[in-house]
């Protein structure tokens, strides 16, 4: 048969599904696995919210909407943006709410990127990125983090041609959590002014940050060349229900629109009148769920302080990275070696790019009883380490 198009042979599985798989795969029923592989909170979606999606089934409202959004949605969206970043969009051109923020980014990269145009990216950085620029025909170009994962800023000019087409930015980041600052982004800015790129910033983590956060779409200088990703996955606990939206310029969006279209139609009605309510609904719930996320990240925080697994503390988002003990380094797959000596699912730093490599990803969005768990199974290793090292010519290298 002929065969299938052949960008395909570029993309790699996803790595947080793989371990999935990994996990439900394993046979050994001995010791139950800790999985701290899933960016998804272990909050349920507030209870205003699924009512408004009950009534809005139940008031027949069950059908194509504009598709852009329902026209009230995308009123609140603005309302939202601008209150909380001064930055405002005219909901009935500069805004399009889509079916999750990973489908809208996707539409972007379609939007912007021709074949062989480059998009420059901070490493580490989300596994998602890279394959859907390759799915378009483009060719992500990745900058080395720095110490401890801090994205090279000032180095960004340095992986910048006459092919770059973009820069992407994911603030806060997913997986360090790193969060830029202000004079951080500002640069970015100037760069890409200063070399005519466009700006894609995915925003999806902007609530659940432990410090300062500062919205690209502050900078007036951008607004002609920006677009904002954002939705409600991640802070109102809505990750099924598929809801997102982007923010940015008549003159890109109407583009994007025509994308849009003809590959989804529109978002979901009930997922988007529950949007609206939790737009709507009170604000404070959601402080209330970062706040236990900062306890889980002071937890884990103070307790690798000790251990031979180090982590690099995270200002934002729900998410650690955990640098390796120097004798596991030389092993391909942390992730899985962690996995079978350890019992704990996690996700390969590799999977981020090339600076993580020595690293695994944990989620604390898992309960506080897994992380303590995990914990303790971390620090048993520490205690069993010189065995490990004794034995490290005998360990099997994961395939």
């Amino acid at each position: 048969m002929k065969p299938l198009a052949s960008r395909l042979e570029q993309i790699i599985p996803s790595a947080s599904m793989a371990i999935a798989q990994r996990i439900s795969d394993k046979t050994d029923t001995g010791r139950k696995t800790i999985d701290l592989t899933w960016g998804q909170p272990d909050f349920d979606t507030f209870e205003h919210i699924k009512e408004a999606a009950f009534e809005a089934v139940r008031s027949g409202k069950n059908g194509y909407t504009n598709s852009s959004g329902i026209p009230e949605l995308r009123q609140a969206i603005s309302d939202f943006h601008a209150s909380r970043y001064g930055a405002a969009y005219n909901p009935h051109a500069e805004i399009i709410v889509t079916p999750g923020v990973k489908q809208g980014l996707m539409y972007l990269i379609q939007a912007m990127v021709d074949p062989g145009d480059e998009v420059v990216l901070f490493e580490p950085c989300w596994l998602s990125y890279r394959d859907m620029i390759l799915l378009n025909g483009g060719i992500p170009r990745f900058i080395p983090a720095g110490g401890s994962l801090k994205p090279d800023v000032s180095g960004i000019e340095d992986f910048i041609n006459e092919k770059t087409k973009a820069i992407l930015i994911n603030n806060p980041i997913n997986p360090s959590g790193y969060v830029f600052s202000r004079s951080e982004l500002e640069f970015i800015a100037e760069v890409a002014e200063k070399h005519d790129l466009y700006v894609i910033a995915d925003e999806i983590y902007d609530r659940i940050v432990f410090t300062g956060f500062t919205s690209l779409s502050v900078f007036q200088n951008l607004r002609e060349r920006l677009v904002v990703a954002n939705g409600f996955s991640k802070a109102y606990a809505m990750t099924g229900w598929r809801i997102g939206y982007l923010l940015g310029c008549e003159r890109i969006l109407s583009k994007v629109s025509l994308i849009h279209q003809h590959t989804a139609t529109c978002a979901a009605a009930a997922s988007q009148h529950a949007a609206l309510a939790a737009l709507k609904g009170d604000q404070r719930l959601i402080d209330e769920h970062v706040e236990i996320y900062r306890r889980r990240r002071d937890y884990l925080v103070e307790e690798f302080k000790e251990s031979i697994f180090q982590i690099v503390p995270p200002d934002g988002t729900f998410y650690a990275m955990i640098k390796v003990p120097d004798f596991l380094r030389n092993v391909t797959n942390k992730s899985e070696y962690v996995l079978e000596h350890y019992g704990i699912a996690t996700v390969d730093g590799l999977s981020y790019g090339q600076s993580a490599r020595d690293y695994v990803r944990i989620s604390f969005a898992a309960g506080m009883d897994k992380l303590e768990e995990a914990v303790r199974r971390f620090k048993k290793s520490d205690k069993s380490a010189s065995v490990e090292r004794l034995s490290f010519s005998e360990i099997k290298k994961p395939h």
